[in-house]
């Protein structure tokens, strides 16, 4: 069933959410999220990307429970509880929020260019070539998005499974152990500093009324997040055996790391051809959020997208001279983080439980007045 305000030329068939969540959550994350785990979990980090995967499909089912009904995605659900001004006010942080993903994801990238491949290289040149890409798929609209989403999508899952091949032959399975050796405490901590991996699928509340049928769709949703998890934990468990603790905390990209051993007969630096593939990989993301942002600024304030996607593009651009060295990248990701954990898990589930007693208030009044 296709919503009510949608053109049948503007949505898409809800198994395409599957594709979507995974370019959503992709990114750079797959390159350096060891490090993270090694940080705060230290062997039991494997359990941890486990559990955080877990705990996605609760926040999931708690989305589409949100969407469900004549609410059409999270900003007719801000409005439609806290009214016009508060609800376009928390919708304009949320587009923020996106907005700041965005800008991680895309100087992330540049630094790993600049780190692996071309050190003389001027960020601001290769990140203005970017941005022409990006602007020419967000403006195309939803559906240009989701066909690179498609395309892309799988390019980590192929690249990784022909990499890792290699580090599998020098893994030590006793660097696993131990296990279970975390405090309740600090399991707690290490779920909360490394959950930020999995994040990019809350864009769903936005999209959402672009598929046909978008409570039937659940299905491909939760098919996304166990490909995650699968694709997640085999890449843990591979690294977590292939270097020591030691060695991952002093890691900034292990994953780079471990694919730099492979020496073919025809390429002598492998990771070169990685990293240019793993555009392929980082466009849909920062599409994706872009799109929501743009989004929010067309539903407020009939605000045409092209021009908030200039303005949201030349944010982005200044983030290469705003945040100029490795530290103060490091420093912002952290702030994305933190902001990505509450969004997640307290503000989903607050604004749902928000929506629940407002339903019920609502129904109340309704019995009262016959």
């Amino acid at each position: 069933m296709i919503p009510n305000d949608q053109k049948e030329n503007y949505v898409v068939s809800n198994f395409f959410v599957f594709f979507i969540i995974i370019s959503s959550i992709n990114g750079t994350g797959l390159l350096g999220f060891q490090n993270i785990l090694a940080k705060n979990a230290k062997h039991d980090g494997w359990i941890v990307v486990l559990t955080i995967g877990i705990s996605i499909f609760l926040v999931i089912w708690i989305i589409y429970k949100l969407l469900k009904g004549n609410s059409t995605d999270i900003i007719a659900v801000h409005n439609a509880i806290f009214g016009k001004f508060i609800g376009r006010l928390l919708s304009i942080v949320l587009s923020i929020y996106f907005l700041t993903v965005s800008v991680y994801v895309f100087r992330t990238y540049l630094e790993i260019v600049r780190v692996w491949a071309f050190p003389s290289v001027s960020v601001m040149e290769l990140g203005f070539l970017m941005l022409l890409i990006i602007y020419y798929i967000v403006s195309g609209g939803f559906r240009v998005i989701t066909g690179i989403c498609f395309l892309f999508s799988l390019i980590p899952c192929i690249l990784l499974l022909f990499s890792l091949f290699y580090p599998i032959k020098f893994a030590h399975l006793n660097n696993l152990f131990p296990i279970l050796n975390l405090s309740f405490y600090d399991f707690i901590h290490g779920f909360k500093e490394s959950s930020s991996i999995y994040f990019g699928f809350e864009t769903l509340l936005f999209y959402y009324p672009l598929l046909k049928n978008g409570e039937s769709s659940r299905k491909w949703a939760n098919y996304a997040i166990l490909y995650t998890i699968v694709l997640f934990t085999i890449v843990t468990l591979i690294s977590f055996s292939y270097f020591s603790i030691g060695q991952l905390l002093h890691s900034k990209w292990p994953t780079l790391e471990m694919i730099k051993i492979i020496k073919l007969p025809f390429v002598e630096r492998f990771e070169f051809i990685f990293v240019f593939c793993w555009l392929a990989v980082v466009i849909p993301t920062i599409c994706l959020h872009l799109w929501c942002v743009c989004r929010v600024y067309k539903r407020l304030f009939d605000i045409k997208p092209r021009i908030s996607l200039i303005v949201s593009l030349l944010i982005i651009f200044m983030s290469t001279i705003g945040i100029d060295n490795y530290l103060k990248l490091e420093m912002f990701n952290k702030y994305v983080y933190t902001a990505g954990f509450y969004f997640v898990y307290i503000y989903i589930p607050l604004i749902y439980l928000t929506k629940v007693v407002w339903n019920m208030a609502k129904k109340n009044l309704r019995n009262t007045e016959k």
